[in-house]
């Protein structure tokens, strides 16, 4: 499944799971990676992982790759981001300060190239909820979306629905355009 521009979808599947990866893969693949941007936030994995990844999945690097990594800031700031190419763009985000995440997110989509397509990856709504209300999460999400249907952004979220209770992911569901169950 690959959305059109301008679409947030919400991938449901356990969080371990190989049938999130493929989601995560499917979703990804928008087009040639030299016509795409890619923002990545993720609250688990290190910065040179999902590089490798990418590069493993589809052997070039996109235009600019993006990743937010919000956690362990020690873990972050380490000599490990000195490798990377450079056009790999890293920064932080302390899991408890939602609004401090809004706006590396918003600084990340102030300095778009309008001729590349956006597409975004946020993994995961499981760990958000980890460190944010559900009412908190809502609205920032909300929020978000709005920027990412504004920049005709291709974006996907992260959710392992055997984490949560069905009122929370329903309590979600209303801010994305579609949602993707795998087990």
């Amino acid at each position: 499944m690959t959305p059109r521009p301008g679409t947030n979808v919400l991938a449901l599947a356990p969080s371990l799971s190989q049938a999130k990866q493929d989601q995560c893969h499917g979703l990804l693949d928008c087009g040639s990676p030299e016509d795409l941007d890619v923002l990545r936030i993720t609250y688990s994995d290190m910065p040179k992982d999902l590089v490798d990844e990418w590069q493993t999945q589809y052997e070039t690097l996109p235009s600019r790759l993006g990743i937010v990594n919000v956690g362990d800031q020690a873990g972050v700031t380490d000599d490990s981001n000195a490798d990377l190419p450079p056009s790999v763009v890293v920064t932080t985000a302390n899991p408890n300060d939602i609004t401090g995440l809004g706006m590396r997110l918003n600084n990340y989509l102030n300095d778009l190239d309008p001729d590349r397509q956006l597409v975004v990856c946020f993994d995961s709504l499981t760990g958000l909820l980890q460190f944010t209300d559900v009412q908190a999460s809502f609205k920032f999400l909300h929020m978000f979306t709005g920027q990412l249907r504004d920049a005709d952004a291709v974006a996907h979220f992260h959710l392992d629905p055997n984490a949560l209770d069905d009122q929370t992911v329903n309590r979600l569901k209303p801010v994305f355009d579609d949602a993707i169950r795998n087990e």
